[in-house]
Protein backbone atom coordinates (compact mmCIF):
# COMPACT_ATOMS: atom_id res chain seq x y z
CA UNK A 1 0.00 0.00 0.00
CA UNK A 2 1.36 3.42 -0.98
CA UNK A 3 1.25 6.28 1.34
CA UNK A 4 -0.31 9.39 -0.17
CA UNK A 5 1.71 12.53 0.30
CA UNK A 6 0.35 16.03 0.30
CA UNK A 7 1.25 18.25 -2.73
CA UNK A 8 1.79 21.15 -0.41
CA UNK A 9 4.83 19.48 1.05
CA UNK A 10 6.62 19.50 -2.32
CA UNK A 11 5.46 23.02 -3.54
CA UNK A 12 8.36 25.59 -3.68
CA UNK A 13 7.84 28.92 -1.95
CA UNK A 14 8.11 32.11 -4.21
CA UNK A 15 11.15 34.38 -3.60
CA UNK A 16 10.47 38.01 -2.51
CA UNK A 17 13.72 39.64 -4.01
CA UNK A 18 11.87 41.58 -6.73
CA UNK A 19 11.82 44.63 -4.41
CA UNK A 20 15.53 45.17 -4.90
CA UNK A 21 14.98 45.77 -8.60
CA UNK A 22 12.56 48.55 -7.83
CA UNK A 23 15.06 50.04 -5.41
CA UNK A 24 17.82 49.86 -8.00
CA UNK A 25 15.65 51.57 -10.58
CA UNK A 26 14.86 54.36 -8.15
CA UNK A 27 18.55 54.73 -7.31
CA UNK A 28 19.51 54.89 -10.99
CA UNK A 29 16.81 57.44 -11.72
CA UNK A 30 17.82 59.54 -8.72
CA UNK A 31 21.46 59.26 -9.76
CA UNK A 32 20.63 60.45 -13.25
CA UNK A 33 18.57 63.29 -11.85
CA UNK A 34 21.41 64.16 -9.50
CA UNK A 35 23.92 64.00 -12.34
CA UNK A 36 21.77 66.19 -14.54
CA UNK A 37 21.29 68.63 -11.70
CA UNK A 38 25.01 68.68 -10.91
CA UNK A 39 25.86 69.09 -14.59
CA UNK A 40 23.32 71.87 -14.93
CA UNK A 41 24.65 73.60 -11.83
CA UNK A 42 28.20 73.21 -13.10
CA UNK A 43 27.19 74.78 -16.40
CA UNK A 44 25.40 77.56 -14.56
CA UNK A 45 28.47 78.07 -12.41
CA UNK A 46 30.74 78.20 -15.43
CA UNK A 47 28.36 80.59 -17.17
CA UNK A 48 28.28 82.74 -14.05
CA UNK A 49 32.06 82.73 -13.85
CA UNK A 50 32.30 83.62 -17.54
CA UNK A 51 29.79 86.42 -17.13
CA UNK A 52 31.80 87.68 -14.18
CA UNK A 53 35.01 87.43 -16.19
CA UNK A 54 33.41 89.22 -19.14
CA UNK A 55 32.20 91.98 -16.86
CA UNK A 56 35.63 92.26 -15.26
CA UNK A 57 37.55 92.55 -18.54
CA UNK A 58 34.98 95.05 -19.82
CA UNK A 59 35.51 97.19 -16.74
CA UNK A 60 39.26 96.83 -17.28
CA UNK A 61 38.82 98.13 -20.83
CA UNK A 62 36.72 101.04 -19.55
CA UNK A 63 39.48 101.75 -17.02
CA UNK A 64 41.83 101.98 -19.99
CA UNK A 65 39.64 104.64 -21.58
CA UNK A 66 39.68 106.69 -18.40
CA UNK A 67 43.43 106.15 -18.00
CA UNK A 68 44.01 107.48 -21.52
CA UNK A 69 41.72 110.44 -20.88
CA UNK A 70 43.71 111.37 -17.77
CA UNK A 71 47.03 111.06 -19.60
CA UNK A 72 45.95 113.04 -22.64
CA UNK A 73 44.25 115.87 -20.77
CA UNK A 74 47.16 116.60 -18.42
CA UNK A 75 49.53 118.87 -20.36
CA UNK A 76 52.41 118.11 -18.00
CA UNK A 77 52.03 114.35 -18.41
CA UNK A 78 51.59 114.70 -22.15
CA UNK A 79 54.81 116.67 -22.55
CA UNK A 80 56.94 114.83 -19.98
CA UNK A 81 55.88 111.19 -19.59
CA UNK A 82 54.62 110.85 -23.16
CA UNK A 83 57.15 113.30 -24.66
CA UNK A 84 54.32 114.74 -26.72
CA UNK A 85 53.83 111.37 -28.44
CA UNK A 86 50.65 109.53 -27.39
CA UNK A 87 50.43 107.82 -30.79
CA UNK A 88 53.17 105.20 -30.44
CA UNK A 89 54.14 104.81 -26.80
CA UNK A 90 54.27 101.26 -25.46
CA UNK A 91 55.83 102.43 -22.20
CA UNK A 92 52.65 104.28 -21.28
CA UNK A 93 49.95 102.43 -23.19
CA UNK A 94 51.30 98.86 -23.10
CA UNK A 95 50.03 96.34 -20.55
CA UNK A 96 48.73 98.07 -17.41
CA UNK A 97 47.79 95.71 -14.56
CA UNK A 98 44.90 96.70 -12.33
CA UNK A 99 44.92 96.14 -8.57
CA UNK A 100 41.59 94.95 -7.10
CA UNK A 101 40.00 97.12 -4.44
CA UNK A 102 40.39 94.26 -1.98
CA UNK A 103 44.15 94.00 -2.40
CA UNK A 104 46.00 91.62 -4.71
CA UNK A 105 44.57 89.58 -7.54
CA UNK A 106 44.60 85.80 -7.76
CA UNK A 107 47.71 84.43 -9.46
CA UNK A 108 47.19 84.47 -13.22
CA UNK A 109 43.88 86.33 -12.90
CA UNK A 110 45.02 89.93 -12.73
CA UNK A 111 42.86 92.16 -14.91
CA UNK A 112 44.85 94.25 -17.38
CA UNK A 113 44.31 96.67 -20.23
CA UNK A 114 46.35 98.08 -23.07
CA UNK A 115 45.55 101.02 -25.34
CA UNK A 116 45.87 100.00 -28.99
CA UNK A 117 45.38 101.60 -32.37
CA UNK A 118 45.74 101.00 -36.07
CA UNK A 119 47.81 103.85 -37.48
CA UNK A 120 47.71 104.91 -41.12
CA UNK A 121 51.23 105.17 -42.52
CA UNK A 122 52.14 107.71 -45.18
CA UNK A 123 52.65 104.94 -47.73
CA UNK A 124 49.05 103.81 -47.27
CA UNK A 125 49.85 100.77 -45.12
CA UNK A 126 48.65 100.22 -41.56
CA UNK A 127 50.42 99.37 -38.31
CA UNK A 128 49.17 98.21 -34.93
CA UNK A 129 50.57 100.45 -32.23
CA UNK A 130 50.25 101.12 -28.52
CA UNK A 131 48.67 104.53 -28.53
CA UNK A 132 45.77 106.65 -29.65
CA UNK A 133 44.59 108.21 -32.91
CA UNK A 134 44.54 111.97 -33.39
CA UNK A 135 41.04 112.80 -34.55
CA UNK A 136 42.36 116.26 -35.41
CA UNK A 137 44.56 114.69 -38.08
CA UNK A 138 41.48 113.73 -40.08
CA UNK A 139 39.38 115.77 -42.47
CA UNK A 140 36.53 117.22 -40.42
CA UNK A 141 33.58 117.21 -42.79
CA UNK A 142 31.51 119.41 -40.48
CA UNK A 143 34.29 122.02 -40.39
CA UNK A 144 34.75 122.03 -44.13
CA UNK A 145 31.06 122.59 -44.79
CA UNK A 146 31.22 125.40 -42.21
CA UNK A 147 34.13 127.09 -44.00
CA UNK A 148 32.57 126.61 -47.44
CA UNK A 149 28.77 126.27 -47.11
CA UNK A 150 28.44 125.50 -50.82
CA UNK A 151 30.04 122.11 -50.15
CA UNK A 152 32.41 122.39 -53.11
CA UNK A 153 35.55 122.24 -50.95
CA UNK A 154 34.15 119.19 -49.14
CA UNK A 155 33.22 117.51 -52.42
CA UNK A 156 36.72 118.02 -53.83
CA UNK A 157 38.43 116.85 -50.64
CA UNK A 158 36.31 113.70 -50.39
CA UNK A 159 36.97 112.87 -54.01
CA UNK A 160 40.72 113.18 -53.41
CA UNK A 161 40.57 110.75 -50.46
CA UNK A 162 38.27 108.24 -52.18
CA UNK A 163 40.45 108.21 -55.28
CA UNK A 164 43.52 107.54 -53.15
CA UNK A 165 42.11 104.73 -50.99
CA UNK A 166 39.71 103.08 -53.46
CA UNK A 167 40.98 103.91 -56.96
CA UNK A 168 39.10 101.02 -58.56
CA UNK A 169 35.72 102.04 -57.16
CA UNK A 170 33.53 103.38 -59.95
CA UNK A 171 31.12 105.25 -57.67
CA UNK A 172 33.57 107.64 -55.99
CA UNK A 173 32.09 110.75 -57.63
CA UNK A 174 28.58 109.66 -56.64
CA UNK A 175 29.70 109.18 -53.04
CA UNK A 176 31.54 112.51 -52.83
CA UNK A 177 28.68 114.45 -54.42
CA UNK A 178 26.06 112.71 -52.27
CA UNK A 179 27.91 113.37 -49.00
CA UNK A 180 28.32 117.04 -49.93
CA UNK A 181 24.60 117.22 -50.78
CA UNK A 182 23.73 115.51 -47.49
CA UNK A 183 25.55 118.20 -45.49
CA UNK A 184 24.97 121.39 -47.49
CA UNK A 185 21.95 123.53 -46.67
CA UNK A 186 20.32 123.60 -50.10
CA UNK A 187 18.07 121.06 -51.81
CA UNK A 188 19.80 121.21 -55.18
CA UNK A 189 21.47 117.92 -56.03
CA UNK A 190 24.88 117.81 -57.67
CA UNK A 191 25.32 116.03 -60.99
CA UNK A 192 26.02 112.69 -59.29
CA UNK A 193 24.58 113.53 -55.89
CA UNK A 194 21.24 113.18 -54.12
CA UNK A 195 18.98 115.39 -52.04
CA UNK A 196 15.76 114.76 -50.11
CA UNK A 197 13.77 114.16 -53.30
CA UNK A 198 15.82 110.98 -53.87
CA UNK A 199 15.61 109.71 -50.29
CA UNK A 200 11.86 110.36 -50.11
CA UNK A 201 11.42 107.76 -52.83
CA UNK A 202 13.06 105.03 -50.75
CA UNK A 203 11.30 102.66 -48.37
CA UNK A 204 11.38 103.67 -45.61
CA UNK A 205 11.67 107.27 -46.77
CA UNK A 206 13.70 109.98 -45.05
CA UNK A 207 15.21 113.39 -45.78
CA UNK A 208 18.77 114.61 -46.25
CA UNK A 209 20.35 116.01 -43.09
CA UNK A 210 21.31 119.35 -44.70
CA UNK A 211 23.46 120.11 -41.69
CA UNK A 212 26.42 118.87 -39.62
CA UNK A 213 26.59 115.20 -38.64
CA UNK A 214 26.60 113.82 -35.10
CA UNK A 215 28.12 110.47 -36.05
CA UNK A 216 29.97 109.00 -39.01
CA UNK A 217 27.43 106.17 -39.06
CA UNK A 218 24.89 108.68 -40.38
CA UNK A 219 26.77 108.47 -43.67
CA UNK A 220 25.36 104.96 -44.13
CA UNK A 221 22.09 106.72 -45.03
CA UNK A 222 23.79 108.53 -47.91
CA UNK A 223 23.49 107.33 -51.50
CA UNK A 224 26.43 105.11 -52.43
CA UNK A 225 27.89 104.81 -48.93
CA UNK A 226 28.06 101.19 -47.76
CA UNK A 227 29.71 99.64 -44.69
CA UNK A 228 32.57 98.64 -47.00
CA UNK A 229 33.03 102.23 -48.22
CA UNK A 230 32.88 103.63 -44.70
CA UNK A 231 34.81 100.97 -42.77
CA UNK A 232 36.50 98.84 -45.43
CA UNK A 233 36.91 95.10 -45.77
CA UNK A 234 38.85 94.82 -42.51
CA UNK A 235 35.72 93.88 -40.58
CA UNK A 236 37.38 93.53 -37.19
CA UNK A 237 39.31 96.76 -37.82
CA UNK A 238 42.73 95.58 -36.71
CA UNK A 239 44.75 96.54 -39.77
CA UNK A 240 45.36 92.91 -40.78
CA UNK A 241 43.54 90.73 -43.31
CA UNK A 242 42.23 87.86 -41.21
CA UNK A 243 40.55 84.66 -42.35
CA UNK A 244 37.10 85.32 -43.77
CA UNK A 245 37.76 88.97 -44.63
CA UNK A 246 37.45 90.11 -48.25
CA UNK A 247 40.54 92.30 -48.00
CA UNK A 248 42.41 94.55 -45.58
CA UNK A 249 41.08 97.77 -47.10
CA UNK A 250 40.27 100.50 -44.60
CA UNK A 251 37.42 102.84 -45.40
CA UNK A 252 36.67 106.54 -45.19
CA UNK A 253 36.40 106.40 -41.39
CA UNK A 254 40.21 106.42 -41.08
CA UNK A 255 40.42 109.73 -42.92
CA UNK A 256 37.32 111.75 -42.04
CA UNK A 257 35.65 112.72 -38.79
CA UNK A 258 32.74 114.67 -37.35
CA UNK A 259 34.49 115.32 -34.03
CA UNK A 260 36.68 118.35 -33.58
CA UNK A 261 37.43 121.24 -31.30
CA UNK A 262 39.91 124.10 -31.40
CA UNK A 263 40.12 126.77 -28.72
CA UNK A 264 41.72 130.14 -29.39
CA UNK A 265 44.08 129.90 -26.41
CA UNK A 266 47.85 129.90 -26.06
CA UNK A 267 49.83 126.78 -25.21
CA UNK A 268 49.72 127.83 -21.55
CA UNK A 269 45.92 127.98 -21.63
CA UNK A 270 45.65 131.77 -21.52
CA UNK A 271 43.60 133.90 -23.89
CA UNK A 272 45.51 135.00 -26.94
CA UNK A 273 46.04 138.68 -27.66
CA UNK A 274 43.52 139.90 -30.21
CA UNK A 275 45.51 141.98 -32.70
CA UNK A 276 42.46 143.89 -33.93
CA UNK A 277 41.36 145.05 -30.49
CA UNK A 278 40.01 148.61 -30.55
CA UNK A 279 41.82 149.48 -27.29
CA UNK A 280 45.21 150.38 -28.79
CA UNK A 281 46.89 151.33 -25.52
CA UNK A 282 46.06 148.02 -23.84
CA UNK A 283 46.96 146.11 -27.00
CA UNK A 284 50.40 147.73 -27.16
CA UNK A 285 51.10 146.95 -23.52
CA UNK A 286 50.03 143.31 -23.92
CA UNK A 287 52.17 142.88 -27.03
CA UNK A 288 55.25 144.35 -25.38
CA UNK A 289 54.97 141.80 -22.58
CA UNK A 290 54.29 138.88 -24.92
CA UNK A 291 56.54 139.39 -27.96
CA UNK A 292 58.96 142.16 -27.02
CA UNK A 293 59.17 145.88 -27.78
CA UNK A 294 60.39 145.72 -31.38
CA UNK A 295 57.72 143.28 -32.57
CA UNK A 296 55.01 145.08 -30.59
CA UNK A 297 56.03 148.41 -32.10
CA UNK A 298 56.00 147.01 -35.62
CA UNK A 299 52.54 145.48 -35.19
CA UNK A 300 51.16 148.80 -33.97
CA UNK A 301 52.89 150.57 -36.86
CA UNK A 302 51.33 148.11 -39.31
CA UNK A 303 47.91 149.00 -37.92
CA UNK A 304 48.48 152.76 -38.05
CA UNK A 305 50.58 153.34 -41.19
CA UNK A 306 50.74 152.05 -44.78
CA UNK A 307 52.35 148.64 -45.19
CA UNK A 308 54.11 147.38 -48.28
CA UNK A 309 55.70 144.13 -49.32
CA UNK A 310 59.43 143.59 -49.38
CA UNK A 311 60.91 141.08 -51.83
CA UNK A 312 61.83 137.93 -49.94
CA UNK A 313 65.24 137.89 -51.63
CA UNK A 314 66.17 141.20 -50.04
CA UNK A 315 64.39 140.94 -46.70
CA UNK A 316 66.82 138.65 -44.97
CA UNK A 317 69.73 141.10 -44.81
CA UNK A 318 67.96 144.36 -44.06
CA UNK A 319 69.43 146.50 -41.34
CA UNK A 320 67.41 148.85 -39.24
CA UNK A 321 69.35 152.12 -39.26
CA UNK A 322 66.68 154.10 -37.41
CA UNK A 323 67.01 153.85 -33.61
CA UNK A 324 64.19 151.77 -32.11
CA UNK A 325 63.40 154.58 -29.68
CA UNK A 326 62.70 156.96 -32.57
CA UNK A 327 60.37 154.45 -34.20
CA UNK A 328 58.59 153.78 -30.91
CA UNK A 329 58.16 157.51 -30.36
CA UNK A 330 56.62 158.00 -33.80
CA UNK A 331 54.28 155.05 -33.28
CA UNK A 332 53.28 156.28 -29.84
CA UNK A 333 52.43 159.71 -31.27
CA UNK A 334 50.31 158.17 -34.02
CA UNK A 335 48.62 155.89 -31.51
CA UNK A 336 47.73 158.82 -29.24
CA UNK A 337 46.23 160.64 -32.22
CA UNK A 338 44.18 157.58 -33.18
CA UNK A 339 42.91 157.20 -29.62
CA UNK A 340 41.94 160.88 -29.55
CA UNK A 341 40.11 160.53 -32.86
CA UNK A 342 38.39 157.33 -31.73
CA UNK A 343 39.95 155.14 -34.41
CA UNK A 344 41.75 151.82 -34.02
CA UNK A 345 43.77 151.57 -37.21
CA UNK A 346 43.52 148.96 -39.93
CA UNK A 347 42.71 145.29 -39.40
CA UNK A 348 45.46 142.67 -39.55
CA UNK A 349 44.04 139.81 -41.59
CA UNK A 350 46.88 137.32 -41.18
CA UNK A 351 50.17 137.05 -39.31
CA UNK A 352 51.70 136.08 -42.63
CA UNK A 353 51.15 139.68 -43.78
CA UNK A 354 53.79 140.77 -41.27
CA UNK A 355 56.50 138.71 -42.98
CA UNK A 356 58.55 140.24 -45.82
CA UNK A 357 56.92 143.60 -45.19
CA UNK A 358 57.76 147.14 -44.17
CA UNK A 359 55.87 150.12 -42.79
CA UNK A 360 56.24 153.74 -43.84
CA UNK A 361 55.94 155.76 -40.63
CA UNK A 362 54.99 159.40 -41.08
CA UNK A 363 56.76 161.96 -38.86
CA UNK A 364 56.53 165.58 -37.85
CA UNK A 365 59.28 167.74 -36.39
CA UNK A 366 59.15 169.68 -33.16
CA UNK A 367 57.31 172.53 -34.87
CA UNK A 368 54.67 170.25 -36.33
CA UNK A 369 56.02 170.30 -39.85
CA UNK A 370 56.15 167.14 -41.96
CA UNK A 371 59.45 165.36 -41.56
CA UNK A 372 60.96 162.61 -43.72
CA UNK A 373 59.07 159.36 -43.25
CA UNK A 374 60.68 156.36 -41.61
CA UNK A 375 60.70 153.08 -43.52
CA UNK A 376 60.60 150.37 -40.87
CA UNK A 377 61.26 146.73 -41.88
CA UNK A 378 59.45 143.93 -40.06
CA UNK A 379 61.52 142.05 -37.46
CA UNK A 380 60.22 138.92 -39.19
CA UNK A 381 62.15 139.78 -42.35
CA UNK A 382 65.37 138.30 -40.98
CA UNK A 383 65.70 134.52 -40.79
CA UNK A 384 66.99 134.47 -37.22
CA UNK A 385 64.16 136.65 -35.94
CA UNK A 386 61.61 134.65 -37.90
CA UNK A 387 62.75 131.43 -36.21
CA UNK A 388 62.24 132.95 -32.77
CA UNK A 389 59.34 135.34 -33.16
CA UNK A 390 56.91 133.56 -35.49
CA UNK A 391 56.24 130.57 -33.17
CA UNK A 392 55.77 133.04 -30.32
CA UNK A 393 53.42 135.21 -32.35
CA UNK A 394 51.32 132.28 -33.56
CA UNK A 395 51.03 130.96 -30.02
CA UNK A 396 50.37 134.22 -28.19
CA UNK A 397 48.37 136.33 -30.67
CA UNK A 398 45.37 135.93 -32.96
CA UNK A 399 43.46 137.79 -35.64
CA UNK A 400 40.17 136.14 -34.61
CA UNK A 401 38.24 137.25 -31.55
CA UNK A 402 36.16 134.09 -31.09
CA UNK A 403 37.26 131.63 -28.39
CA UNK A 404 35.83 128.56 -30.14
CA UNK A 405 37.33 128.26 -33.62
CA UNK A 406 36.27 126.10 -36.55
CA UNK A 407 38.37 122.94 -35.98
CA UNK A 408 41.24 122.57 -38.45
CA UNK A 409 43.45 119.69 -39.55
CA UNK A 410 46.53 118.94 -37.46
CA UNK A 411 49.27 119.16 -40.07
CA UNK A 412 51.65 117.24 -37.79
CA UNK A 413 49.59 114.03 -37.70
CA UNK A 414 47.43 114.05 -40.83
CA UNK A 415 47.99 110.98 -43.07
CA UNK A 416 49.27 111.64 -46.57
CA UNK A 417 45.82 111.12 -48.09
CA UNK A 418 44.40 113.80 -45.79
CA UNK A 419 47.24 116.20 -46.61
CA UNK A 420 46.46 115.79 -50.29
CA UNK A 421 42.81 116.65 -49.62
CA UNK A 422 43.60 120.05 -48.05
CA UNK A 423 42.53 122.90 -50.35
CA UNK A 424 45.47 124.51 -52.21
CA UNK A 425 47.77 121.60 -51.30
CA UNK A 426 49.95 120.00 -53.96
CA UNK A 427 51.47 116.52 -54.04
CA UNK A 428 54.97 118.02 -53.84
CA UNK A 429 54.12 120.10 -50.78
CA UNK A 430 52.38 117.17 -49.09
CA UNK A 431 55.43 114.96 -49.60
CA UNK A 432 57.75 117.67 -48.28
CA UNK A 433 55.58 118.23 -45.21
CA UNK A 434 55.43 114.49 -44.50
CA UNK A 435 59.22 114.24 -44.74
CA UNK A 436 60.03 117.38 -42.75
CA UNK A 437 57.65 116.79 -39.84
CA UNK A 438 59.28 113.46 -38.96
CA UNK A 439 62.24 115.34 -37.44
CA UNK A 440 60.15 117.85 -35.47
CA UNK A 441 60.10 117.85 -31.68
CA UNK A 442 56.47 117.28 -30.71
CA UNK A 443 56.51 119.70 -27.77
CA UNK A 444 58.38 122.51 -29.55
CA UNK A 445 56.31 125.74 -29.83
CA UNK A 446 57.04 125.88 -33.55
CA UNK A 447 55.59 122.39 -33.99
CA UNK A 448 52.49 122.97 -31.88
CA UNK A 449 51.72 126.26 -33.63
CA UNK A 450 52.53 124.94 -37.14
CA UNK A 451 54.96 127.86 -37.48
CA UNK A 452 57.62 125.35 -38.53
CA UNK A 453 56.03 125.18 -41.96
CA UNK A 454 57.20 128.75 -42.56
CA UNK A 455 60.37 128.87 -40.44
CA UNK A 456 61.69 125.77 -42.22
CA UNK A 457 60.76 127.28 -45.59
CA UNK A 458 58.51 124.29 -46.29
CA UNK A 459 55.73 126.75 -47.14
CA UNK A 460 56.11 130.32 -48.30
CA UNK A 461 54.11 132.84 -46.24
CA UNK A 462 51.65 133.26 -49.12
CA UNK A 463 51.16 129.49 -49.35
CA UNK A 464 50.58 129.21 -45.62
CA UNK A 465 48.08 132.08 -45.79
CA UNK A 466 46.12 130.26 -48.49
CA UNK A 467 45.81 127.20 -46.23
CA UNK A 468 45.62 128.64 -42.72
CA UNK A 469 41.83 128.34 -42.62
CA UNK A 470 42.30 124.57 -42.88
CA UNK A 471 45.50 123.71 -40.97
CA UNK A 472 46.85 123.97 -37.44
CA UNK A 473 49.56 122.30 -35.36
CA UNK A 474 47.71 120.99 -32.32
CA UNK A 475 44.74 118.88 -31.33
CA UNK A 476 42.23 118.38 -28.53
CA UNK A 477 40.32 115.31 -29.75
CA UNK A 478 41.59 111.71 -29.66
CA UNK A 479 40.11 108.34 -30.58
CA UNK A 480 41.04 105.63 -28.07
CA UNK A 481 40.66 101.83 -28.16
CA UNK A 482 41.22 99.93 -24.93
CA UNK A 483 41.60 96.14 -24.72
CA UNK A 484 40.67 94.51 -21.38
CA UNK A 485 41.87 90.99 -20.53
CA UNK A 486 43.37 88.78 -17.81
CA UNK A 487 47.11 88.62 -17.48
CA UNK A 488 48.47 85.43 -18.98
CA UNK A 489 45.65 85.03 -21.50
CA UNK A 490 47.31 83.06 -24.27
CA UNK A 491 46.57 82.98 -27.97
CA UNK A 492 45.62 79.68 -29.57
CA UNK A 493 46.61 78.18 -32.89
CA UNK A 494 43.63 79.75 -34.63
CA UNK A 495 44.76 83.26 -33.81
CA UNK A 496 42.15 83.61 -31.09
CA UNK A 497 42.57 83.71 -27.35
CA UNK A 498 41.68 81.28 -24.59
CA UNK A 499 40.37 83.87 -22.18
CA UNK A 500 37.78 86.64 -22.34
CA UNK A 501 38.67 89.96 -23.93
CA UNK A 502 36.77 93.23 -24.16
CA UNK A 503 37.35 96.00 -26.66
CA UNK A 504 36.04 99.50 -25.98
CA UNK A 505 36.35 102.62 -28.12
CA UNK A 506 35.88 106.27 -27.19
CA UNK A 507 36.37 109.73 -28.66
CA UNK A 508 37.75 112.04 -25.99
CA UNK A 509 37.85 115.83 -25.82
CA UNK A 510 40.76 116.74 -23.52
CA UNK A 511 38.95 120.02 -22.77
CA UNK A 512 41.84 121.90 -21.15
CA UNK A 513 42.36 119.32 -18.40
CA UNK A 514 38.71 118.36 -17.81
CA UNK A 515 38.22 115.53 -20.32
CA UNK A 516 34.84 114.76 -21.86
CA UNK A 517 33.75 111.55 -23.55
CA UNK A 518 32.06 112.51 -26.81
CA UNK A 519 31.41 108.96 -27.95
CA UNK A 520 31.76 105.48 -26.40
CA UNK A 521 30.94 102.08 -27.88
CA UNK A 522 31.69 98.41 -27.30
CA UNK A 523 33.61 96.83 -30.19
CA UNK A 524 33.92 93.37 -28.63
CA UNK A 525 31.41 91.91 -31.10
CA UNK A 526 33.75 92.78 -33.97
CA UNK A 527 36.39 90.40 -32.65
CA UNK A 528 35.74 87.33 -34.76
CA UNK A 529 38.57 86.57 -35.05
CA UNK A 530 40.15 88.61 -32.30
CA UNK A 531 41.44 91.92 -33.60
CA UNK A 532 44.01 92.56 -30.88
CA UNK A 533 45.60 89.83 -28.79
CA UNK A 534 46.81 90.41 -25.22
CA UNK A 535 50.46 91.07 -24.50
CA UNK A 536 52.33 87.80 -24.18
Amino acid sequence: MKLRTSGAAHRSHPRDGYVIFAVLIVIVVLSLVGYRFADSMTSEYRAGVRLGDDAQVKMAAISGLNYAAAMLSDSTTLSSQLSGNPFDNEGTFGEVQLTPSGGTASPGRAACFSVRSVAVNDDGTYSQKYGVIDEGGKLNINSLIGIDPTGQALDTALMAILTAIMPQNGTNQTIADSIADWLDADDTARSSGAESSYYQGLSPSYSAKNGPLNSLDELLLVQGVTPYILYGGDTNRNGVQDAGEVDATRGLADYITVYGREINLSSSGTQRIYLNDADLATLYTQLQAAVGDDMATYIMAAKLFPTSAVPASSSGNQSQATPPSQIASAVQTAMNTAITNGTSGSQIQSLMDLINSQVTVAQTDAEGRTAPALVVPSPLNTSSQLQTLLPLLMDQTTVKQAVELVPRININTAPMNVLLAIPNMTATLATTISTQRASNVATDPGTVSAAWLVTSNTLKPAQFKSMEAYITGGTMIYRVQSIGYFKGTASNTNGGATGPLARMEAVIDTNQGAPRFLFVRDLSDLDNPRGFLPDQ
